[in-house]
């Protein structure tokens, strides 16, 4: 079925080639994923079974667990995964930063967060 995946995991892994094989970046596997290391302090992004972290993220297990929960939404919701999650997601996550931070109201709110962390088996409100 990762044919089916082919949007996300075609972006995920021309950027492992980037970071890892071009540019030496550290890398891991979580499960099924990797989980690759990039500079800068800005957060997460998945993309299929590639996991971009910054280095806050790369060290900590339970933000790991919430983005292998949007890789599981990825495997469950294929090719739609794009417009159902990724998409709204990032909207989310930069309206996010710009307002609604601001206004105390909690990122995991969201439902493609909050799905991810029950899919990666946390609680992060």
């Amino acid at each position: 079925m990762q044919i089916l995946e082919f949007p996300q995991n075609l972006i995920g892994y021309l950027g492992y080639l980037w970071f890892v094989k071009l540019f030496k970046h550290q890398y891991r596997h979580y499960k099924d994923a990797y989980i690759i290391n990039v500079e800068g302090r800005w957060g997460a992004i998945t993309f299929g079974k590639y996991i971009f972290t910054d280095r806050d993220y790369y060290g900590t297990q339970i933000l790991i667990q919430h983005e292998y929960g949007h890789r599981l939404q990825s495997k469950r919701l294929l090719m739609l995964y794009v417009f159902i999650i990724s998409i709204p997601s990032f909207l989310w996550a930069t309206l996010h930063t710009l307002i609604l931070g601001r206004l105390d109201i909690s990122y995991y709110w969201f439902y493609t967060e909050r799905w991810a962390n029950k899919l990666g088996r946390i609680n992060l409100m």
